[in-house]
Formats: structure tokens, C-alpha cells, sequence
């Protein structure tokens, strides 16, 4: 009964710690991003987001906000809204390319 509860509550403290260092990771990540920026090596979001919003279609379409980065391709996905349906872009971190669009 003792380790039983043992194993449960260590367990529980396993899971509860795993919030904490995803937000680490994520935490390391935007300060790696923000490196690679003012290095050069990749566009800032807000110049990204400007120009994608500046090209049609994009331009009759509205932001939703809340990009996401994938740092292993140095894809940013950003989501605008077409009509009544969402669409997300890929764009290329370091050259500003779109890349792939869904739907």
C-alpha cells in the first residue's frame, strides 16, 4: 500500500514537472531565435509577418495571430482567415519564402 502511494505521488510529481521545462525549452528557443535575428541569420517576426500580409492574397485576409516556429526547419506558420476559414502559411525564417499554405 505504501509504495503503491509512493509510486503514485512520485509519479504525479514526474508530470507536474514537465510544464516547467517545456516552457524552458520554449523559453530557450525564442532566445535562440531572437539571437539569430539580430545576427542576421533569420528575418524578425514582425518584418515576416508585415510582408506576408503585404502580398495578395494575404493582403484581403486577416491575421489571427499566434505564430509558431519549427525550429528544426526554421519555419515560421502563421494563420490568417479567409472568409469563414482558416488558412496557415509556412514561411521560411531566413529567407521570408512561403513555403507551403494550408488549405
Amino acid at each position: 500500500m505504501i509504495r503503491t502511494l509512493t509510486l503514485s505521488l512520485a509519479s504525479a510529481l514526474l508530470f507536474v514537472g514537465l510544464p516547467a521545462q517545456a516552457r524552458g525549452d520554449r523559453d530557450r528557443e525564442q532566445d535562440n531565435l531572437r539571437a539569430a535575428a539580430a545576427q542576421g541569420q533569420v528575418i524578425p517576426l514582425g518584418r515576416l509577418i508585415a510582408e506576408v500580409r503585404s502580398r495578395p492574397p494575404y493582403n484581403d485576409m486577416t491575421y489571427l495571430g499566434g505564430p509558431q516556429f519549427d525550429a528544426r526547419r526554421m519555419v515560421y506558420a502563421l494563420k490568417f482567415m479567409d472568409g469563414n476559414q482558416v488558412v496557415v502559411v509556412y514561411v521560411d525564417a531566413r529567407s521570408g519564402r512561403i513555403v507551403g499554405r494550408r488549405p
